[in-house]
C-alpha cells in the first residue's frame, strides 16, 4: 500500500470518526449507533471495565444518550494505523464535558478510546472499541 492509499484510507476513517463525534455531541442515538457493526463478533470495553456484545453496547447508549442533554468533546490527540486497506486502529484521547437533562455536568478529563474500524460493503463501522478514563467529576446541580 502506498502512503497516498494509506492517507487516503485516514481521511475515509477520519471522516467516520467526525460524525462518530457529532452524533455524541447531539445525544442522536441512532445516528451514532449507525457506526457501530451490528454483528455477533462486535466488542465494546467499557471505562467501567466490563466487556459488552453490541445489545449490550446499545442498552447503556441509550441509558446514557436519554439522560444527556448534550456533551461537549474535545481531541487532544488522535493516532491513526492503517492496518491493511480494511482495516484501521484509531487511538483518542480527549476531553468530554457531558450536561445531563437534570441539571447536572460531568467532566472526564483524559478519556482514551481505542477503536478498530472495519470497511465491509464499502462502509467503514466500528467492529471493537475499548475505552479507559480517569473517574469522572461530577458537579451536582445546585
Amino acid at each position: 500500500m502506498t502512503e497516498t492509499e494509506s492517507d487516503q484510507i485516514i481521511e475515509e476513517v477520519k471522516y467516520i470518526y467526525s460524525k462518530v463525534t457529532k452524533y455524541s455531541q447531539s445525544a442522536q442515538l441512532d445516528s451514532f449507533l449507525s457506526c457501530y457493526d451490528n454483528s455477533s463478533t462486535f466488542l465494546h470495553i467499557s471505562s467501567d471495565g466490563k466487556m459488552r456484545n453490541y445489545e449490550e453496547f446499545k442498552k447503556i447508549c441509550t441509558e446514557y444518550y436519554n439522560s444527556l442533554k448534550d456533551q461537549k468533546i474535545i481531541t487532544t490527540q488522535e493516532k491513526f494505523h492503517v492496518l491493511n486497506p480494511d482495516l484501521v486502529i484509531l487511538g483518542w484521547t480527549g476531553n468530554i464535558i457531558a450536561q445531563f437533562k437534570n441539571g447536572d455536568t460531568m467532566k472526564l478529563n483524559n478519556y482514551s478510546i481505542t477503536s478498530v474500524f472495519k470497511k465491509n460493503n464499502n462502509k467503514w463501522k466500528v467492529i471493537h472499541s475499548h475505552e479507559s478514563s480517569l473517574p469522572p467529576e461530577i458537579i451536582k446541580k445546585e
